[in-house]
C-alpha cells in the first residue's frame, strides 16, 4: 500500500458514519392541538386603510378602518393605536362613522367596498356605545360590503348605510338604508327598480352638513366571476340604472340628478362642501363615449364634475378618474371649496375647483390612496418630547 492510499484509508476510517434516516413523525391530533398561533409583529396583511372617522369633539381621537385588518383607534393623535375588532367575526371593514350627537357611539360597516378580486366581505353593521370597547351586531348581515355610513348628527340611534352588496353574486341587501333604533331594524330608502336591484348597490353617500334632511347617493352595478369583472350597464344587461340621486326629506323620497352628468355611469364618489353646501362634487365613471382600461386615469366622458346649485346642474371640470373600480373617492376642503382632492394611485390636488390637478409632496408615500379626512382648524402637533 502506498503512502497516499494509506492516508486515504485512515481518513475514511476516521469519518463518521452516515446518520440513520429518522423515523417519520406522525402528526396526530394531540400533537397538532399543542401548536398555537402567536403574533410575531406587524405585517402588510392589515390591508388598505379605507376610511377615517374623527371624533368631532376631540381631533386627537380618530378611527382607522382597514380593508382586511379591522378597526384601530388612537386617542393621542396617532402616537399609539389600539385594535378594536380582534374579537369580532368580521375583520374586513368598509366604513366607520362617529356620532356627532354622542361621540361614544361608533358605527362600523363591515366588508371592503372595492371591486378587487381579493376584497373581503363582511357581516353587516357593528355598533359601539363606549368608544369601541365593546360591540354589538346592528343589522344588514346580507350586505356583504358597506362603503359609507353616515351617523345622524342629531340622534345617536339613527344612521344611514350605503350597502354595495355582494360582487360575486346577485341579491342580498343593496342600496341606501336607514335605522332609527340603533340598528335593530333598517328601512331600504333607495334602490334600483326590480329586477336590477339584485345587481345594483350603493356606491357612495354624502350628507349636507347644514341640513341633515338632504343627502346625495350614487347607485352602481357590479359583478365579478373568477374569470371576469363587469360594471355599470354591462352588469345589468345594458340597462342604464345607476347614477346620482338626491333626497330633501331624509331619504323618504329621492329624485335622480342629471343636468350635465354623463350617462352609462359606473362607480361614483361624492363630496359636499362643508363651508358651502350648495357645492357638490363627484368623480364619475362613465362608458359614454367608450370604455377606458383600468390603467387609464382619464375618462372619455366621465371624470370630475362640480355643481354649485345643490346638484341641479353640473359642469365637467376634468377627465381625471383614476382606476374607478378601485378608488372613486373625492374630498373638498372644508374651508376652501376650490381646493379639491381626488384619491387614486397618488393624491391629486386641485386649487381651481377641479379644473387642474397636481401630484406633489408624494415622493415617499406608498401609492394607492383610499381614505382622507380633513379636520378644520387642526393645528400641526409638536413632535413628542
Amino acid at each position: 500500500m502506498t503512502r497516499l492510499t494509506a492516508a486515504l484509508a485512515l481518513l475514511l476510517a476516521a469519518a463518521p458514519a452516515a446518520p440513520a434516516t429518522p423515523a417519520p413523525v406522525r402528526l396526530d391530533g394531540p400533537r397538532l392541538a399543542a401548536l398555537k398561533a402567536r403574533a410575531i409583529g406587524p405585517a402588510t396583511m392589515g390591508g388598505r386603510i379605507v376610511d377615517v372617522a374623527v371624533d368631532p369633539t376631540d381631533p386627537e381621537t380618530f378611527y382607522l378602518a382597514h380593508a382586511t385588518g379591522g378597526l384601530f383607534k388612537t386617542s393621542n393623535g396617532s402616537d399609539t393605536f389600539t385594535p378594536l375588532l380582534d374579537g369580532e367575526a368580521a375583520l374586513s371593514v368598509g366604513a366607520v362613522a362617529v356620532s356627532p350627537a354622542d361621540p361614544r357611539v361608533v358605527w362600523v360597516g363591515t366588508g371592503e367596498d372595492t371591486d378587487r378580486n381579493s376584497a373581503g366581505f363582511g357581516k353587516g353593521v357593528l355598533r359601539s356605545e363606549d368608544g369601541g370597547a365593546t360591540w354589538a351586531g346592528a343589522g344588514l348581515p346580507g350586505s356583504r360590503a358597506i362603503g359609507r355610513i353616515i351617523a345622524d348628527p342629531a340622534d345617536p340611534r339613527a344612521a344611514w348605510a350605503c350597502a354595495a352588496g355582494d360582487q360575486w353574486g346577485p341579491g342580498g341587501e343593496r342600496g341606501v338604508y336607514r335605522t332609527a333604533d340603533g340598528g335593530r331594524t333598517w328601512t331600504r330608502q333607495l334602490a334600483a327598480a326590480a329586477p336590477h336591484d339584485r345587481a345594483v348597490g350603493c356606491a357612495d353617500l354624502a350628507i349636507d352638513p347644514a341640513d341633515a334632511r338632504v343627502l346625495y347617493a350614487a347607485l352602481y352595478a357590479r359583478r365579478r366571476t373568477p374569470w371576469s369583472f363587469t360594471a355599470g350597464p354591462a352588469a345589468t344587461g345594458g340597462a342604464d340604472v345607476g347614477g346620482l340621486w338626491k333626497t330633501a326629506d331624509g331619504g323618504a323620497t329621492w329624485s335622480k340628478l342629471g343636468g350635465g352628468l354623463p350617462s352609462r355611469t359606473g362607480n361614483i364618489g361624492l363630496a359636499v362642501a362643508a363651508g358651502n353646501p350648495a357645492v357638490v362634487m363627484a368623480v364619475v365613471q362613465s362608458d359614454e363615449g367608450g370604455t377606458s382600461s383600468i390603467d387609464e386615469v382619464r375618462s372619455r366622458a366621465g371624470g370630475v364634475f362640480r355643481s354649485e346649485d345643490g346638484g341641479r346642474t353640473w359642469t365637467r371640470q376634468s377627465p381625471l378618474d383614476p382606476r374607478p373600480f378601485y378608488f372613486s373617492q373625492i374630498r373638498i376642503d372644508p374651508i376652501n371649496d376650490r381646493r379639491v382632492y381626488v384619491l387614486g394611485y397618488m393624491l391629486s390636488v386641485s386649487d381651481d375647483a377641479g379644473r387642474s390637478f397636481r401630484e406633489d409632496l408624494f415622493q415617499k408615500v406608498h401609492p394607492d390612496c383610499h381614505a382622507l379626512a380633513i379636520v378644520p382648524g387642526a393645528a400641526p402637533r409638536p413632535p413628542p418630547a
